[in-house]
């Protein structure tokens, strides 16, 4: 075997951060995969190295060609880029990037990018367009494009699921969307390594207001609980302030009456949302405070 072919699917396993089981599950052994980027005396045929290809996003073509992965940096920049814009809630200028790339070949040709894109497109309709129909239909064409199967989601996969189970949220079809952050859950807590917790501190919080929403109360908290926890342990305001919010709001539902830690969580909240620069939700929670009539941190001054 070329020794570039081990290389470059090393090379291309790491750049998309998957480990070897990953890119082995359904196609091969993890130990097969370990011996052809070691370069070891194998046969390695065209069916395998065609399946390994199709999971690493590009053409089997390119095992054999001296060029690299066309404009990865590019793509890779692209994609971080899409994913601020809509973390930020920017939607308009994330679709405009969408759209954009939609005609980039490097997308359009590779199952995987092809995927993101859609995914990246159903939000953005979601938000500006108000057409949550569209947008699940969008985000099922996306997950058909997925190269694994139901017993092994890969982490974009359940990222782009929580997206759907959002959308069922905002369509208040809740128990549909609960059962769905129950999946994914289960799918998430199986893979063997995770670098960015995001993801679960998104599902945990978005779980938990589903479970809240269909007063489900002592689980809406487990799940608030446990999305507080990884913040702190990962040291991040990443829908930190959201968690504390819904945390006093889940232990209100359940005593009736506003107790000594259910301000205080308002009044954390209210910190980490002037930390992180979300005016809006401050503002909400100042006024809330305000309303109770009780001890709260005086307004600054601009």
């Amino acid at each position: 075997m070329d020794y570039e072919i081990g290389k470059k699917i090393r090379d291309l396993r790491k750049y998309w951060h998957m480990t070897q089981e990953e890119l082995a599950n359904g196609i091969c052994t993890q130990g097969l995969i370990s011996k052809i980027e070691k370069n070891e005396e194998i046969h390695l045929s065209a069916q395998l190295l065609y399946q390994l290809s199709q999971r690493l996003g590009v053409s089997i073509e390119y095992f054999f060609s001296d060029a690299e992965l066309p404009r990865m940096s590019y793509i890779n920049d692209a994609c971080a880029q899409m994913t601020a814009l809509i973390r930020a809630k920017q939607y308009e200028e994330a679709y405009q990037l969408v759209k954009k790339e939609k005609n980039n070949p490097s997308f359009e040709k590779r199952p995987h990018l092809k995927q993101f894109l859609l995914w990246r497109e159903s939000i953005c309709v979601n938000y500006i367009e108000n057409n949550k129909e569209k947008a699940l239909k969008l985000i099922n064409e996306a997950l058909l494009l997925s190269e694994t199967c139901e017993k092994n989601y890969s982490l974009r996969e359940l990222d782009i699921l929580i997206s759907k189970a959002i959308f069922f949220g905002e369509l208040e079809k809740w128990e549909l969307a609960e059962n769905l952050y129950g999946k994914i859950l289960i799918y998430a807590e199986k893979i063997p390594y995770i670098k960015d917790q995001a993801i679960f501190i998104k599902l945990f919080y978005n779980s938990s207001r589903a479970s809240f929403i269909l007063n489900k109360h002592s689980h809406a908290l487990n799940l608030c609980k446990k999305g507080i926890k990884m913040c702190m342990e990962v040291e991040t305001y990443y829908l930190l302030g959201y968690l504390l919010y819904q945390k006093a709001e889940i232990l209100y539902a359940i005593e009736q009456t506003y107790s000594f830690e259910i301000l205080d969580l308002y009044k954390r909240a209210l910190w980490v949302f002037e930390k992180s620069g979300d005016i809006s939700n401050y503002e909400i929670i100042f006024k809330k405070l305000n309303s109770l009539n009780l001890e709260h941190p005086e307004r600054k001054q601009s």
